[in-house]
């Protein structure tokens, strides 16, 4: 644990680097839910800022923002901020702020970011405004998948603040505390790594998406907390057999250890990207075999255009269970979906 791996750290060669921060939560009680993910990519001159508020149902509050950005990043270690999202270090792997303050569109089925700008019906989002400050309190140390140069941590916290919005709705204010987790990355990051992956079915173009094939995603990223005592993420990835395999950490009574052989397993709304339920298996460093049964409660489709098509990374609010208790976080599945 590097208190220096808080901050921005050297630039590599790669066109793509990035250097980016994640923060989520969910309330158990209300399932008031939050994501959000800032990335600055000093080889594209530009930081941007990705945050979306779940407010129960599929309706979602969705903000994006960016910046031109010089290419010396220790030049924002103070300054991290994309649009109107600000994330603000108070003590290095103890203590974080989420603060939002501006526009953000309050969509009252998200399902609709899965279609063309041009095909959405008018009136397909209402304008809001949005105010929120969230902190983040870290229950554990950082589990580092990786470190060096190209690195990456999570850690799980305890969430609590306020959200507050302003539209058509009237002004609506809610207190949410629960759970979350906090994922720090520097390194190359490729969202078009998919793109050769796409299997037959999705490259019919973006309209049909699937077709009536099963989708195959090419990463599923998960976190999830069940209290404070017990908390797990990772994330998996396609293999040539088709098995979406990978690895992660598991967080027990204040104890942290790798998590082995995950493989996860997904079920979707016909010929959709949309997916609805999630089987993920796997074992500890120290033998201890792990099963949850995740259900996706909506999910905030996010598209990033790419040459010939686009990645859908699919946000997934999900509830989970596992050893006889219920516990809430995410399952992201990344699509690579081919234009034409």
């Amino acid at each position: 644990m590097n208190p220096l791996d808080e901050r921005m750290h050297p630039i590599g060669a790669e066109g793509a680097w990035s250097e980016s921060y994640y923060f989520n939560f969910v309330d158990p009680e209300s399932r008031i839910a939050m994501f959000t993910r800032m990335g600055f990519r000093p080889g594209d001159g530009w930081a941007d800022g990705l945050h979306v508020v779940y407010l129960g149902g599929d309706r979602v509050a969705f903000t994006y923002g960016r910046r031109e950005i010089a290419s010396d990043l220790n030049a924002y270690n103070d300054d991290l901020r994309a649009g109107q999202l600000e994330l603000v270090c108070v003590v290095p792997f103890q203590n974080w702020e989420v603060r939002y303050d501006g526009a953000a569109q309050d969509i009252a089925d998200a399902s609709i970011l899965l279609e063309r700008r041009k095909a959405r019906p008018a009136g397909w989002y209402e304008p809001t405004m949005l105010s929120m400050q969230m902190d983040f309190n870290a229950l554990t140390e950082p589990h580092y998948a990786a470190s060096g140069s190209r690195g990456h941590f999570e850690q799980t916290g305890q969430v609590r603040g306020e959200i507050r919005l302003e539209g058509a709705r009237g002004t609506e204010v809610f207190h949410p505390s629960g759970f979350g987790v906090r994922d720090k990355s520097w390194g190359p990051r490729d969202w078009s790594a998919g793109q050769q992956q796409a299997p037959a079915a999705q490259q019919k173009g973006e309209g049909e998406r699937t077709g009536a094939d099963v989708p195959h995603p090419f990463v599923n990223w998960f976190s999830m907390n069940f209290g404070p005592d017990l908390a797990l993420g990772g994330s998996c990835f396609r293999h040539p057999d088709g098995v979406m395999r990978g690895s992660g950490w598991i967080t027990r009574d204040g104890h942290t250890e790798d998590l082995r052989d995950v493989v996860i397993d997904s079920e979707y709304r016909k010929g959709s990207l949309w997916h609805t339920a999630v089987r993920l298996r796997g074992e500890t460093a120290s033998g201890r075999g792990v099963d949850v049964a995740g259900k996706i409660l909506t999910i905030c489709p996010t598209k990033i255009p790419m040459a010939g098509g686009a990645t859908f990374v699919n946000e997934g609010l999900a509830e989970f269970q596992t050893e006889g208790r219920t516990g809430y976080g995410i399952s992201e599945h990344w699509h690579a979906v081919r234009a034409g």
